[in-house]
């Protein structure tokens, strides 16, 4: 059975003849601090090396108030949106000297609350979140000592520091641009209208209609569940073509709404013109191929991770960040 470690600590210091709270020092790199001699420093590294010795990160961060581990807790690694932001998450963190511990919630907000109490009670040094609508733990984690970034959507009624896209300003821009574009009937695609997010590109859908001198049309406004199956999306859409035959144009509020819609367009035989009527916000690489015509406004998501392990890590100020879309319009 591996030995645990004091008794490691111990059996360092019994074989180099040196106390265990100088192995501790050296191992947790305060030798210098603590008035150790190099050749002191040099013999306790070495001998550890040589005999395969692991610290218990939790418990030295305890002693040093750092586990230099951050947790991240994102919705699902099945959409490539989620990974993508748990790789720029992982690869800055690393480049700070940080691990990453990453969980899910599946959009699920029990499992949520129950993931974030286990990545607190691993000691990490703070959590990235991108909250469901259910996320009231946020709050009381925070008073309970604990740190956290949020990310893609703030959680209401909390001040907690957050990096968002601005996400109503993309809306009304994509929209407008189909105006522009000559579309009139312009159907909005959604899901998880509860969110934040959802809500602001539902707001700036408005705002392009209204600018434009053009009626909202409740008919045009399609909802289904986050969790929605191909069935029920292939559903929306037949009652939207149904109630509304002379819909000319679609504005997706998120990138995963729009294969299965592309899907039932081509099984129904509907016109696609590759796109030039629809819009949304983010993509997939996919979509470059199937329908290049679809005007986008692309997430920094890169961007985005970084800022949330620099706030995080209290590299820069914290506050609702906003960045900005890259704005893809086609003609």
């Amino acid at each position: 059975m591996p030995a645990s470690r004091q008794q490691t600590l111990r059996s360092i210091s019994q074989a180099l003849g040196v106390s265990t709270a100088t192995v501790s020092w050296v191992l947790s790199g305060q030798g210098d601090a603590k008035g150790i001699s190099a050749a002191t420093q040099k013999r306790v590294r070495d001998f550890a090396a040589e005999t395969g010795y692991r610290p218990n990160m939790v418990a030295r961060g305890l002693s040093l108030g750092s586990t230099k581990t951050i947790g991240l807790l994102i919705s699902s690694l099945a959409d490539p949106f989620y990974s993508s932001i748990a790789k720029a998450v992982v690869e800055e963190a690393g480049r700070l000297g940080y691990s990453t511990m990453i969980s899910t919630s599946q959009s699920d907000g029990s499992k949520e609350k129950e993931m974030a109490a286990l990545l607190g009670s691993r000691q990490v040094d703070g959590i990235i979140v991108t909250p469901t609508e259910q996320a009231d733990w946020v709050n009381s984690y925070i008073s309970a000592g604990g740190k956290i970034v949020l990310v893609d959507r703030p959680v209401p009624g909390s001040d907690t520091p957050s990096v968002v896209i601005d996400n109503r300003e993309s809306a009304f821009r994509l929209v407008s641009h189909l105006i522009r574009e000559g579309h009139r009937r312009i159907a909005i695609f959604t899901t998880a209208h509860n969110l934040v997010n959802m809500q602001a590109r539902h707001e700036g859908y408005i705002q392009a209609l209204e600018e434009a001198g053009i009626e909202p049309d409740e008919r045009l406004f399609c909802q289904v569940p986050p969790e929605a199956s191909i069935d029920q999306i292939h559903a929306e859409i037949d009652r939207l073509i149904s109630e509304c035959p002379d819909v000319d144009g679609i504005f997706f509020t998120t990138h995963v709404l729009v294969l299965p819609t592309y899907a039932h367009y081509l099984k129904a035989g509907l016109p696609l013109d590759q796109g030039k009527h629809w819009a949304c916000i983010h993509t997939l690489p996919d979509f470059e191929l199937l329908i290049p015509k679809m005007s986008i406004a692309r997430m920094p998501i890169e961007n985005m991770g970084i800022c949330a392990v620099d706030m995080l890590l209290g590299r820069c100020e914290l506050g609702n960040n906003v960045l900005r879309c890259q704005l893809e319009l086609k003609q």
